[in-house]
């Protein structure tokens, strides 16, 4: 107790005294704890954290940041406070995330505590793929967002292996007393940097070609740790990452004509499958 009183009066200048009679202390007169002035810069720091708050709407965690957030705001200088709104005309760290139509508050704050205490969880869970719910027990590793859609890791008992629930699909979720312990190789951050977006699962060599039009955008972002860009005397590049087919052919085929698979086989003649798909839909007998 001393020594927290020490600090308060040297360190912050409380004017705290000790009344003997009553055994206690006392402020002498008004005083309130003094904020730390922000830099400008520390400013933007701290309105680009109150920015990325925004992903935790509809979580057990909203009404604490939000309380944090409206704390952390008394620290910005006179000059530098204003609204979210106002601060949205100046910058935008993030785009928009996707809005949840499923409230995942619940499921959130039941994963979040089995992942505290290293519980398995029992949940019944809508597969997109399949088109069925299943029960399922699993082991939660880690919670993470991904474009404004909340998602844990675990380690699924039905599919003996590590898989990843989206929580708005968990129809519901019972926190058991069956504790479980992390893989001593299990790294959140390289699980995750395991997928070239969201897929996990079969990874092959893919490479891509992208024209002289494309290859100017590609080639100024990272797009995963494994990447190897091949420079090409047209101005193009050829594209080299190890990922999941599926997830590449979603992505390539977005760039449409100014990308084309290379290898493997396999995943050109998808796409070539995908194609002749759109044109019967687009270029089929019309009535």
């Amino acid at each position: 107790m001393k020594r927290y009183v020490e600090a308060l009066r040297d360190d912050f200048g409380a004017p705290i005294a000790y009344d003997r009679q009553r055994r206690g202390y006392y402020l002498e007169k008004p005083w309130s704890m003094p904020f730390l002035h922000l830099t400008e810069g520390e400013a933007l720091a701290l309105f680009i954290f109150l920015n990325l708050t925004r992903q935790f709407r509809g979580t057990p965690l909203e009404d604490a940041l939000h309380r944090l957030g409206e704390k952390l705001k008394l620290m910005l200088p006179e000059g530098l406070k204003m609204s979210p709104q106002e601060f949205d005309m100046f910058l935008s760290p993030l785009l928009t995330p996707l809005a949840m139509r499923v409230d995942v508050r619940e499921t959130f704050g039941k994963v979040f505590q089995a992942i505290t205490q290293r519980r398995r969880i029992l949940i019944r869970y809508y597969g997109l793929s399949s088109r069925a719910e299943s029960e399922r027990k699993v082991d939660p590793y880690h919670l993470y967002n991904f474009e404004g859609v909340w998602y844990f890791c675990g380690f699924c008992h039905l599919r003996g292996e590590i898989r990843d629930f989206a929580l708005d699909r968990v129809r519901w979720v019972e926190v058991l007393r069956e504790n479980f312990s992390y893989p001593q190789d299990f790294s959140p951050q390289r699980y995750l940097e395991s997928a070239f977006r969201m897929y996990r699962g079969e990874r092959v060599r893919i490479r891509v070609r992208f024209d002289a039009y494309q290859a100017a955008w590609i080639r100024e972002r990272v797009w995963h740790p494994n990447q190897e860009i091949e420079e090409l005397p047209d101005g193009g590049i050829v594209f080299t990452v190890w990922a999941n087919p599926e997830e590449i052919k979603r992505w390539v085929l977005g760039y449409g004509a100014h990308a084309e698979v290379l290898e493997p086989e396999t995943l050109r003649e998808s796409i070539q499958e995908e194609i002749q798909k759109l044109q019967r839909i687009y270029y089929g007998d019309r009535k």
